[in-house]
């Protein structure tokens, strides 16, 4: 979510003037409208990037996968021939097919002494693009939609995951936290990327711990990853000392004082205890950045350009009481 307000925020002069040269209507969002428009922009990973099939046709070879799959009458017969599998030609399937049968293909692997591959940056989505072109059929991602996150969290400790892993703290110790300082995969097949790469060590942790590898079937998979993705949605975390840093060094205070609190140039950006969302932010660009913008050009600023990571900052600086800034900033000395 930080990010969409970055990249909103600093493409929107630009925007703007384009706007105004091509005499574009300036539409008004409500607040309710412009939650909409996030929600939808956020989940937007679940439509992959397509991959490149023929990059994923050479991966399937050289990353050994066809000595255990065949295509047709080429390959190996260990594994299922990939024109007769099931429906995995939807990410979300996806993820839950290679979860489902990395134990197997691993002992496979360990008889034919081949190294466990490993699948890095867009490669999985080649390999995918590859395996739907071979295999024929639609994509079925609606009978996994809408998923689930409160059902995820339900699946997230009753097939084992919190025994190794936790959220924000709450849950095992062996693997990573999956929230707390750790992004999770740009997109849905990323993410079948990232759990293969681990599988050998996560299988391994389990057998040490006595757990069975559970198994996904249905709606499963797709419920724990909303429940990942959503926690992630309403993530707002940042310092409000680092906050206030950055509002100065980008020149915010020359219109709205150095706490924020206004100036006969700016109004005050601190009203009340209000808590403020990366979504209330976008709002209040998008109703008032023109106006803004036109200011900042009359007091010869340039427009302040945001880095990855400084929404955070910013929405806790804004959100805060005096109060809570002085025990922030106590607490960081």
């Amino acid at each position: 979510m930080d990010n969409l307000v970055t990249v909103m925020w600093n493409h929107a002069p630009r925007m703007w003037e384009q706007m105004k040269e091509r005499r574009v209507p300036y539409s008004r969002f409500t607040a309710e409208q412009m939650a909409d428009l996030f929600a939808y922009l956020y989940v937007t990973c679940y439509d992959d990037a397509s991959g490149d099939v023929a990059r994923g046709g050479r991966l399937f070879s050289q990353k050994g996968c066809i000595r255990c799959h065949a295509i047709g009458e080429t390959g190996g017969h260990i594994g299922p021939d990939l024109r007769d599998i099931g429906p995995v030609v939807t990410p979300i399937l996806w993820v839950q097919a290679m979860w489902n049968h990395a134990p197997a293909m691993e002992e496979h692997m360990r008889a034919l002494k081949m190294q466990w591959p490993r699948f890095e940056g867009e490669e999985m989505n080649d390999l995918l693009a590859f395996v739907r072109v071979e295999r024929g059929g639609r994509e079925a991602e609606s009978s996994v939609l809408p998923a689930s996150p409160s059902r995820g969290w339900s699946l997230f400790q009753q097939k084992g995951c919190i025994s190794c892993h936790s959220i924000r703290g709450e849950g095992g110790k062996t693997g990573p936290d999956l929230i707390t300082n750790r992004s999770l995969p740009r997109t849905l097949t990323q993410m079948a990327g990232r759990m293969w790469n681990h599988s050998p060590e996560m299988w391994a942790a389990m057998k040490a711990k006595g757990i069975v590898r559970p198994n996904f079937q249905g709606q499963e998979m797709a419920d724990v990853i909303a429940l990942l993705y959503s926690v992630h949605y309403v993530d707002f975390r940042g310092s409000a000392v680092i906050g206030q840093q950055i509002f100065n060094e980008r020149k915010c205070s020359r219109c709205h004082g150095p706490d924020a609190r206004g100036t006969e140039r700016g109004p005050n950006l601190r009203k009340g205890d209000r808590f403020l969302t990366p979504v209330n932010l976008a709002q209040e660009l998008w109703s008032h950045g023109p106006r803004m913008y036109a200011d900042a050009q009359k007091l010869g600023l340039d427009w302040p350009i945001l880095k990855e990571g400084d929404v955070g900052h910013l929405l806790a600086f804004l959100s805060g009481s005096p109060a809570s800034e002085k025990q922030s900033a106590g607490f960081m000395q």
